[in-house]
């Protein structure tokens, strides 16, 4: 629900003024939580588009249950909608 340390310590690092972000995050079913204001919040002076999140892999019982299948494609569809959005697919 937070950016992660290393991809703050990224921004913080490096100079990204005038460049164009594009977040996006895969989660435990909590959704995107603060990590895409983080993000603007980091890099006022860059071009943030529209964010995309989606449920990713988790784990239950000590099992790890992946995007495969039906899921993968569900998954691919999403980012191929979202990237369309964005115009950065035809």
């Amino acid at each position: 629900m937070q950016l992660p340390p290393p991809v703050r310590s990224f921004l913080h690092q490096y100079n990204l003024k005038g460049k164009t972000i594009v977040p996006f995050n895969t989660n435990g079913g909590y959704g995107v939580g603060s990590s895409f204001e983080t993000v603007k919040e980091l890099c006022p002076q860059s071009t943030i588009l529209q964010g995309f999140t989606t449920r990713g892999g988790s784990e239950i019982d000590g099992h790890n249950i992946v995007i495969k299948d039906a899921g993968a494609e569900e998954a691919r569809k999403e980012v191929e909608n979202w990237l369309k959005t964005l115009g950065m697919l035809k």
